[in-house]
């Protein structure tokens, strides 16, 4: 019987080279897999011959720790798992569906902070108003702020712009979303400003070849910004505002449903923001339908009765 770790180690490899799986996404399955692995080793417990009764056992062991939404995704990486070692012929039928028909826990799934064009523009005035702040400095992060706003893309997906897959004659940036899938983002005419006037800083615009793999936002040492570093200072500037989350996923879910405001349909929301089906996407019509009802109080002659 091969241990535990190796088909781990085949697992994680398999969601890189056969699923397409990005990084960020192969390092979430591996938390939940050592979580799990912890469990296991504690029992003695023999982890091809599992059932409900020691997954109820591990969800209990792990109810204090975590939520019902974070062990619900760890319990959607054990069921690909142990497809995988299905597939491999590890166990059979009846302990893959042990695992697949275990009840996933339910959780109130939160409606997205949605931020007006008022509120981005109170967090442009305060990144150009911040005097410790160099001019390069501040041309990057309001880009980073529009971009997120205007193109709803992703964090990682942002992060991993190259000036080569940008198109300023298009508006267009080629992004590579989940899965290793490609699609085009479109941004307005004020964020192509903001992105000129810091390229011209950097002395990369017009753009030219020999700069084309270069990651389009840097530090000041010309070092690719981190995830951590995207994060922290979107929400340095979103916190000065009342909000229910202040991640570039806000930004993301505001581009989203001023789309829907407008009268985008579901499916072109889907598209933009490279979703792979329509039910998450489907989330933005309660923001919408908060909007529509907030309307109604203000307008109708009987809205406030």
């Amino acid at each position: 019987m091969m241990k535990f770790e190796d088909y781990k180690k085949e697992f994680l490899l398999f969601l890189e080279l056969e699923r397409g799986y990005s990084e960020q996404t192969i390092n979430t399955y591996k938390r939940g897999i050592d979580r799990y692995l912890l469990f296991i080793k504690k029992k003695k417990i023999n982890y091809l011959k599992i059932d409900k009764d020691l997954i109820l056992d591990f969800q209990a062991s792990v109810s204090e720790s975590m939520g019902s939404r974070t062990f619900s995704r760890i319990l959607s990486t054990l069921r690909t798992f142990y497809k995988f070692l299905h597939n491999e012929g590890a166990i059979d039928d009846v302990v893959l569906n042990q695992v697949k028909s275990y009840p996933s826990p339910k959780y109130k799934k939160s409606i997205p902070t949605f931020l007006s064009e008022k509120q981005i523009l109170q967090v442009l005035e305060k990144i150009n108003n911040d005097k410790k702040l160099s001019d390069i400095v501040k041309l990057r992060n309001q880009s980073i702020i529009m971009l997120f706003f205007t193109s709803g893309l992703r964090l990682e997906e942002l992060k991993s712009i190259q000036l080569k897959d940008i198109d300023f004659s298009k508006n267009t940036i080629r992004v590579i979303g989940k899965g290793s899938k490609t699609r085009l983002a479109n941004f307005d005419s004020d964020t192509k400003d903001f992105l000129i006037r810091y390229l011209k800083f950097l002395k990369k615009y017009p753009l030219i070849k020999t700069n084309f793999n270069n990651n389009l936002f840097v530090d000041e040492k010309n070092k690719n910004l981190s995830r951590h570093n995207i994060q922290y200072l979107v929400m340095k500037n979103l916190k000065t505002l009342t909000l229910n989350s202040y991640g570039p996923h806000a930004l993301r879910h505001s581009f989203a449903t001023h789309l829907l405001n407008s009268g985008v349909g579901l499916g072109a929301i889907k598209s933009l923001l490279g979703h792979e089906n329509l039910a998450s996407t489907q989330i933005y019509t309660h923001v919408s339908l908060g909007k529509l009802q907030e309307t109604i109080k203000k307008s109708h002659p009987r809205g406030e009765k």
